[in-house]
């Protein structure tokens, strides 16, 4: 009898250890992430200062699905924190996908068709579309969007591109979202993911918005990557 009151009670004991461990992850200070994975919110504040540090960087925009008011699917290229970029982007026109090569420099955009060479136009015609300029600076870009984000959650690791990363849920403020919106301005705050470097400085190399669908239209995704830090970069105006 004294036996089988001992057994009940290391059973008792046992499923009270597994309670309190189960209670212990679920209060983990970074947002319900548990094990190793760091705080949520000090690695926002990290990858955003890390950010403001970037001088060059390769990126590249995909949007999968319908996002209402985005007329390009994808762009490719190069740029730095001065706002000179040069790529490829990919834009509907008539409804048919067009690639064009593009070139920003100071007031300028230099952009090239299928056919024909370079023409020359103001750069502001660039933000209706897609303005990649924008993309490292600290008060408009990609800085703001990471120190805006509202409840992170470190969901886990993950390779990007080789590289190992943190990947957060996120709510991404609607007024930072012209870096991952083009041409949208975004009515109400949306949910997101962000990858962030597990090595420090801690850059965020990926971040991808959920629009909701509207108009019509059934929403998707729109994903910016980032890659090339500071690597050396000189961007001119085409011959």
């Amino acid at each position: 009898m004294m036996r089988s009151v001992r057994a009940v009670g290391m059973t008792l004991l046992a499923a009270t250890a597994v309670v309190t461990a189960a209670c212990t992850g679920d209060e983990g200070g970074n947002g319900g992430s548990g094990g190793d994975l760091p705080e949520a919110g000090p690695l926002v504040e990290r990858a955003a200062a890390a950010t403001r540090e970037i001088e060059t960087v390769h990126f590249t925009l995909a949007v999968d699905g319908q996002v209402p008011g985005i007329s390009i699917s994808g762009a490719d290229g190069r740029l730095t924190k001065a706002g000179e970029v040069q790529g490829t982007a990919v834009i509907t026109v008539t409804g048919q996908p067009v690639e064009s090569e593009f070139v920003i420099v100071g007031d300028s955009l230099y952009l090239k068709g299928p056919t024909g060479g370079f023409q020359e136009l103001p750069a502001s015609v660039a933000a209706s579309i897609y303005d990649p300029t924008k993309i490292l600076d600290d008060n408009l870009g990609l800085a703001a969007l990471v120190a805006g984000v509202a409840d992170p959650r470190v969901d886990g690791r993950e390779d990007v591109d080789g590289v190992g990363t943190y990947r957060l849920s996120v709510t991404f403020a609607k007024n930072n979202l012209g870096v991952l919106l083009p041409g949208v301005g975004a009515t109400a705050d949306l949910p997101g993911r962000l990858w962030v470097t597990a090595d420090e400085p801690n850059r965020p190399v990926k971040a991808e918005v959920e629009v909701p669908p509207s108009g019509g239209q059934q929403g998707g995704t729109v994903t910016i990557t980032l890659s090339e830090f500071n690597a050396p970069v000189e961007i001119t105006p085409p011959a």
